[in-house]
């Protein structure tokens, strides 16, 4: 469509928007790191989908102090939010919780902190607040519990009683008290003692106590007046109940002197108190245990009835005067305990007032008040005597001695009976003490028109919460005054009229720089809030006025339920128990006791947890309740909550909670009827997921069974929820390996506690079938480097007991022996495994030792190495398996293996480096211990030898060896092979003695059963020489023999040999166990990652051959370098080529490019055991060979240049000089020697044996020149670099060779598979021409007949039409006859059968020699055959179809290796179109 500019289109366009709705979800999480005890959140799911709560603990926090604790919230959703912090409705007041919040808005995975704070009010009470945490859309909810307890002080004294004992009048005595603060706080105190008017004083009668520390105090007593004294006083305390201390004294004048009082007297006194005998004085005690009105004990104590316990502060307040309670009738009274004179204006003016003191005991008593009429304060008469039930008056009298003064003092009277002054008429000791009576006095001379002393002070709360109480309970809390000004503080409390708050003192003085502590009291006489104000006037000033506010709550007993007072149940199994949390929330401030009745019907079916027990306030406490139906129906139940509180008036309070619950059956089933374990680590554990499926309408609480010990459930106890599932964790723990099938069964519980008990029988759940395995670690390959670079794989394969480590890694370790603690103990059990690194002079390069390890197991394992120094043992712990041998304990420098450790999935290996350092002469040993997780653990035991120099020496990894089993009764007998290794620095000879042998010869019948063919030699430096054994078994069993080899100049070695004979055929039938040794079955390929060229496989094993027979494989040769040409060379020496040929003997790869190689082994000559033939391939990298020869061929271009150039570096001057001095020489005699330095002219290096020889001969002519002995001409050539060294690679070669007729015994079905290529055939010259028959070819010559044939089939091949006519045609002909082409006869079979066992049984080398042919093999007594005949019947033509079938199949794989077709592919189908 086409628009114009004036035109208007209306384009609808609609399209689909998708959004996810979110709900926001906060979660709490914890920060920083506290003890389990201070754990900061504990987050718990409650039951029935109620809320999560996070329970914030606070313990121990001093009164008016703050503690803070923080956690994070996280925002986990994926949309904004803003959090929303309430506070649940509480009746604790004040607020002793906050929040801070720093934002309240949090962005998708944000985090913000949250502190809390607790400042805590009142000591010694628990606070408990609820604040609920939510977002604002209110997606999510979590409540957060804030517990807080407030820590009072804990002061005490070291002793709680002074007695000064005997005193004169006048004289002092002095003893320490020792105040003791054992809390974290301050602690305020203060006696109740004016020292200045009491005979016992105290040096500092207030003062403050640091946290964890303590205070001696000096107490004094000093008496005027001869009686006894007695006094309780009281260190009051401020947020602490107040101390006592007991000070006791007896004052002596000349005259008079009473009875010495002691702390036991005052038990006395306390024992008659108890039964009410106090009133009577001791004469009158006396005289009623002599009526017989009293019975006293031995001791004079009457017998004592248990008191009331009452608390130090009820102690210190019902007296009787503060307060209007008392605990008993004071034996004298006093009709004020505090006078005021208030203001005297007149100095020389006695103002007096009077006091009355009542006798209320049975006995005259004598009082008398301490001080004169000296002091401001006195009391007149000083003493007087009291009837019984008498009042007598006194005048105290105020004599101030300053104008413009604060007075203030508190007198003290002591009261006794008067028959206590002639004690020692009575017949026994009675003493009673005397009762102590303070009077507090204040006044001060300020005149009406001057200003008294402005007061300076702190009050420690101006508001005062006293803690919450039940009627009829009291209530204790304290405040602290303190002067700060220069000038005494007069301080004067209102009083309470209705007598619900006390206050003690309420009047006094305090001296400048003193504080006052104030101890209050509550009685409320009404529930609900009870507050006082209280004026604190001071200095007699209405002026100067305070107010202090004191508030307290009394409480009846009131609690909350949940659920509006209902409680339901899920329907539940009969006979079972089902659960149900159920709330009850205190909402007074004082704890309440609680208790759950029902009657006895409600009481079958239902259970509470806990039944009783105490609420704290303001919490809300979750009771577990359980229903157990009897029967399949609906049951209405009714029981009742009783609350009272726990002090003062008990007053309970009911509340019914009707529940009602419904009885069902049910019955549990799994997911899967049989659960799979499979690849589970014996010894370990392992987990697995079993779903469980309740189909029922009721939870049912059941038990899991299994019949074995294979399989454990983390908890057998469950209950699980009506139409849900759940998932059961077993842990699979297989202690042997195998497959075991294991059952699980339930049975329903009555509950899921420890007390349930059993429903029914056991059902049927489900099967485990567990397939326990172990890890497998062996070792796959090896190859060396440095001193050990001559060894081949096999001789470091029995080196390093590979065979041992491979046999014991695949056994399973116990699970008793699977710990991978390290100890003396555990090194001693474990198998042990000699490891040599071989042997070679001092100062040798490392031995280097790469090692394959593979994990042939279906598990992954990690593994490690650990040595002595890695656990920090000893190293005599680890060598214990060594007892008596001379041990040198190397550090790790001579030792190394890298990496230590490692992890190995199933089916991967790894390379491990082992290295040792000829450093040290002598034989090195370091056990090392290598283990395998959860699998076996060997003690390796590593061996390394350094010779000395010029010492003789032959390395024996073993001190036994045990020859291949050989058949008994035999004719011919293989030969066997013993290496022996040079590892000393020089040639050296040896020797066997072999007197054990003809020993071990007579003892079975002079019959040789060991026969040492080569039993002296030479070996050259670093080499190996094979010694030759015949073993000819008896008998069938094991022959041992020890043989001792000598070596000249060296050591000797005694070695023990031996063999295995058996009978019959069928123990060592397949080619595995005839080769014997475990490590002929392992076909190594190579795995080294340094190694440049690699072989497909570096063992080739032929097996069992019989003679006359030839057979082939094929290595691959790669070169995996990406920049490097390489070339290979075998090096096969000359009596191997015999039977042993391989093709190409050498070749050149490019990087990357690979070479099939044809082993070809001809079995000639006699039988023989070839094991572990080592043939060596020289490896050449020759790309660093063509560097190399190019810098050769630049130093070589310098060194002839730098021969014809030379610098004169001498002036002209001085080449005059020497001009004529050479002239003047010439005209003197002949016989003065010239005088010439030679000191420039220095030999030259000598040439190194790695330099190649057409080096060596150009460097020699060079060293022969004179002109390259200057140091110009050397210092100008430099250094010639060292020649690249070719590397060389290992092939092994194992085979058995058996004559025919042992191999067609023993191998029946095996000799048709062999084409023997030199059968025994006798041909007579006469009758037979070279024309006629093919051996009289050369090798050549046949060589060519077998590429002609070759190319003439190759080229039939090709021409696809007219060989498949020539085919075609050839079908339709009869078949020529070819005599060469017959098989052999069964004579001629027998007949080399028989030529082969008559064969000398000893021998003097293993080779083949080309002598043994088959003429030489024919029997004399076959002599009925035309030779004629058997010339015709001849194999050299089956030999040269052998060969053309070789050369084919080698080159159709030689092609499908370079990828000119794909040799796996499938046939192709030629469909030829039909003929009509």
């Amino acid at each position: 469509m086409l628009l114009t500019c004036t035109q208007h289109v209306m384009i609808k366009v609609s399209s689909n928007s998708l959004s996810v709705g979110k709900f926001a979800h906060l979660v709490v999480l914890p920060t920083g790191v506290e003890s389990a005890a201070e754990r900061l959140v504990n987050s718990s799911q409650r039951e029935g989908g109620r809320d999560e709560e996070i329970v914030v603990q606070f313990q121990d926090v001093a009164v008016g102090k703050t503690a803070e604790k923080k956690f994070k919230i996280k925002n986990t959703s994926a949309v904004k939010t803003e959090i929303q912090l309430v506070r649940q409705n509480s009746s604790v007041t004040p607020e002793v919780f906050t929040f801070v919040l720093n934002n309240k808005n949090l962005q998708p995975d944000d985090l913000v902190t949250l502190s809390v704070k607790f400042t805590p009010m009142i000591i010694n009470e628990v606070c408990i607040e609820y604040f609920h945490l939510h977002d604002r859309s209110g997606g999510s909810k979590t409540t957060i519990k804030c517990v807080g307890t407030c820590k009072g002080l804990c002061v005490s004294f070291a002793s709680d009683t002074i007695q000064f004992g005997q005193l004169s009048c006048g004289k002092t005595s002095t003893k320490s008290l020792e105040i003791i603060n054992s809390s974290d706080c301050e602690a305020h105190y203060q006696f109740a003692l004016d020292s200045s008017e009491s005979v016992f004083k105290i040096d500092q009668r207030c003062g403050t106590l640091q946290p964890r520390s303590s205070k001696k105090l000096i107490c004094s007593f000093q008496a005027t007046q001869p009686i006894n004294y007695y006094k309780k006083l009281a260190c009051v305390i401020h947020n602490q109940e107040p101390l006592f201390v007991t000070l006791l004294g007896t004052c002596h004048s000349d005259a008079v002197k009473p009875a010495i009082l002691e702390a036991r007297h005052v038990d006395w006194y306390n024992s008659l108190t108890y039964r009410g005998l106090s009133w009577y004085s001791p004469e009158q005690i006396d005289a009623m245990e002599k009526e017989g009105n009293v019975c006293l004990d031995g001791d004079g104590i009457p017998t004592r009835q248990e008191d009331h316990q009452h608390t130090a502060m009820e102690e210190y307040f019902h007296d009787g005067y503060y307060s209007h309670l008392a605990f008993a009738v004071p034996h004298v009274s006093m009709n004020v305990r505090d006078i005021d004179f208030g203001r005297r204006i007149q100095l020389d003016s006695i103002m007096q007032k009077s006091i009355t003191l009542t006798n209320h005991t049975k006995d005259k008593i004598t009082c008398v008040w301490m001080g004169d009429t000296s002091h401001v304060f006195h009391v007149t008469p000083n003493s007087c005597d009291i009837p019984p039930l008498k009042s007598t008056s006194f005048r105290v009298t105020f004599k101030p001695t300053a104008p413009d003064q604060f007075y203030g003092a508190e007198l003290e009277c002591y009261a006794f009976y008067k028959c206590l002054t002639e004690y020692w008429q009575l017949e026994r000791e009675y003493i009673s003490p005397p009762w102590c009576l303070p009077l507090g006095t204040t006044g001060h001379t300020f005149s009406q028109q001057s200003e008294t002393f402005l007061p300076k002070l702190e009050l420690s709360s101006q508001k005062l919460q006293f803690p919450a109480v039940s009627l009829g309970e009291s209530s204790f809390t304290s405040l602290l005054l303190r002067n700060t000004g220069a000038t005494p503080i007069q301080y004067d409390f209102s009083n309470d009229n209705s007598g619900v708050f006390l206050m003690k003192p309420y009047r006094g003085i305090v001296e400048e720089g003193q504080q006052q502590v104030f101890l209050l009291h509550m009685s409320p006489t009404k529930a609900g809030r009870c507050e006082k104000v209280l004026q604190l006037r001071l200095n007699d000033d209405n002026r100067n006025t305070q107010k202090v506010v004191l508030v307290g709550y009394a409480e009846e007993a009131a609690v909350k339920l949940d659920n509006d007072g209902f409680l339901f149940f899920r329907p539940t199994c009969l006979n079972t128990f089902s659960t149900q949390q159920y709330g009850v929330r205190n909402t007074c401030r004082v704890p309440l006791r609680f208790e759950w009745m029902m009657s006895s019907d409600d009481a079958k079916l239902l259970t509470v947890s806990p039944q009783s027990g105490t609420i704290a306030p303001n919490e809300h406490q979750m009771h577990k309740w359980s229903f157990k139906p009897k029967e399949e129906s609906r049951t209405l139940m009714k029981p009742v909550l009783v609350v009272t509180t726990t002090r003062g008036r008990l007053l309970s309070k009911s509340y019914l909670v009707p529940a009602e619950g419904k009885g069902t059956l049910g019955s549990l089933r799994a997911a899967e009827s049989s659960v799979d374990c499979h690849n589970i680590l014996a010894g370990c554990m392992e987990t697995k997921n079993i779903d469980v499926f309740n189909d029922s309408d009721c939870d049912l609480h059941y038990e899991l069974h299994v019949d074995s010990d294979k399989v454990l459930l983390q908890k057998c106890r469950k209950i699980l929820r009506a139409r849900t599932i759940q998932t059961i964790e077993a842990t699979v723990q297989p202690t042997t390996c195998g497959t075991f099938t294991v059952a699980i069964s339930y049975q329903l519980l009555s509950s899921a506690d420890d007390t349930a008990v059993y429903i029914g029988e056991k059902r049927h759940l489900c099967y485990v079938v567990v397939s326990a395995v172990f890890p497998t670690l062996v070792a796959t390959d090896v190859s060396c480097h440095g001193s050990a670079s001559g060894r081949n794989k096999m001789q470091l394969w029995n080196l390093l007991n590979l065979s041992r480590f491979n046999s014991l890694m695949m056994k399973p370790l116990p699970l008793s022996s699977t710990s991978q603690k390290t100890t003396e103990s555990m090194m001693a059990s474990r198998p042990q495994v000699d490891m040599s690194f071989g042997a070679a002079p001092v100062g040798s390069e490392d031995c280097i030792i790469n090692l394959t390890i593979a994990n042939t197991g279906t598990i992954s394992t990690n593994w490690s190495f650990v040595f002595p120094s890695d656990v920090q043992l000893e190293v005599p712990y680890w060598t214990s398996s060594y007892e008596g041998e001379q041990i040198s304990t190397p550090d790790d420098s001579l030792f190394s293996v890298q990496p230590k450790q490692g992890h190995l999935e199933a089916g991967c290996s790894e390379t491990l480096t082992l290295k040792y350092s000829h450093k040290i002469a002598g034989t090195s040993r370091l056990p090392v211990l290598f283990t395998v997780r959860q699998g076996q653990q060997l003690m390796l035991n590593f061996v390394g030898v350094s010779v000395k120099q010029n010492f003789p020496y032959i390395h024996f990894a073993q001190t036994s060896h045990t020859f291949s089993p050989v058949p008994i009764g035999e004719m011919v007998y293989a030969i066997h092979s013993y290496e022996l290794f040079n590892g000393g620095g020089v040639p050296l000879k040896f020797w066997l003695d072999v007197r054990g042998l003809k020993q071990l010869c007579e003892d079975n019948f002079d019959c040789n059963i060991f026969e040492c063919l080569t039993p002296s030699g030479h070996i050259p430096s670093g080499s190996t020489v094979s010694i030759e054994w015949l073993f000819t078994p008896f008998e069938a069993k094991t022959y041992s023999v020890g043989v001792p080899i000598h070596v000249e100049g060296g050591e000797t070695t005694v070695i023990t040999f031996s063999g295995t004979g058996y009978d019959g055929v069928g123990e060592f039938s397949a080619d595995e166990e005839v080769m014997s040794p475990v490590e002929c079955r392992q076909n190594f390929a190579s795995s080294y990652n340094e190694q440049v060229l690699k072989f497909s496989k570096e063992r080739i094993i032929f097996g069992d051959l019989p003679l006359f027979c030839e057979k082939q494989q094929i290595v691959f040769v790669t070169n995996t370098s990406e920049n490097c040409c390489m070339s290979f060379k075998w090096l096969v020496s000359a009596e191997h080529s015999q039977f042993l040929t391989i093709t190409p003997a050498k070749g050149l790869l490019d990087p990357g490019a690979s070479q099939i190689c044809k082993v070809v082994f001809t079995a000639r000559g006699v039988p023989v055991l070839v094991n572990n033939l080592d043939v060596a391939c020289e490896v050449m990298d020759e790309t660093e060979r063509s560097l190399y020869d190019k810098r050769l061929d630049r130093w070589l271009a310098k060194a002839r240049r730098l021969k014809n150039e030379f610098t004169i570096t001498d002036s002209l001057d001085n080449v005059s000089k020497a001009f004529r001095r050479s002239k003047c020489c010439q005209q003197r005699n002949d016989k003065v020697p010239m005088d010439v330095d030679f000191s420039p002219y220095k030999i030259l290096p000598p040439i190194t044996s790695s330099t190649p020889l057409s080096t060596v001969k150009e460097l020699a002519r060079i060293a022969q020149d004179e002109t390259f002995a200057s140091p110009r001409v050397q210092q100008a050539l430099g250094t010639l670099s060292r020649p690249p060294v070719p590397s060389v690679l290992h092939l092994s070669i194992c085979a058995r060779v058996h004559t025919i007729d042992t191999f067609r015994k023993r191998f029946p079905d095996r000799i048709k598979k062999f084409f023997l290529k030199e059968l025994p055939c006798f041909p007579c010259a006469d009758s037979i021409t070279p024309d006629r028959s093919l051996a009289g070819l050369e090798h050549t010559d046949e060589q060519v007949l077998v590429d002609v044939l070759a190319n003439i089939l190759c080229n039939l091949l090709e021409e696809e039409e007219s060989v498949g006519e020539s085919l075609a045609q050839l079908a339709l002909e009869p078949t020529p006859y070819f005599i060469q082409l017959a098989p052999a006869t069964r004579q001629q079979e027998s007949a080399a059968a028989a030529a082969a066992t008559r064969q000398p049984e000893t021998h003097t080398s293993t080779t083949f020699p080309d002598t043994a042919k088959a003429q030489d093999l024919m029997p004399e007594e076959v002599t009925d055959h035309d030779p004629q005949k058997e010339a015709d019947e001849g194999c050299d033509d089956m030999t040269v179809v052998n060969q053309l079938l070789e050369s084919t199949l080698f080159n159709i794989i030689s092609e499908a290796f370079q990828g000119e077709f794909n040799i796996t592919a499938p046939p192709k189908l030629l469909i030829t179109k039909p003929t009509l």
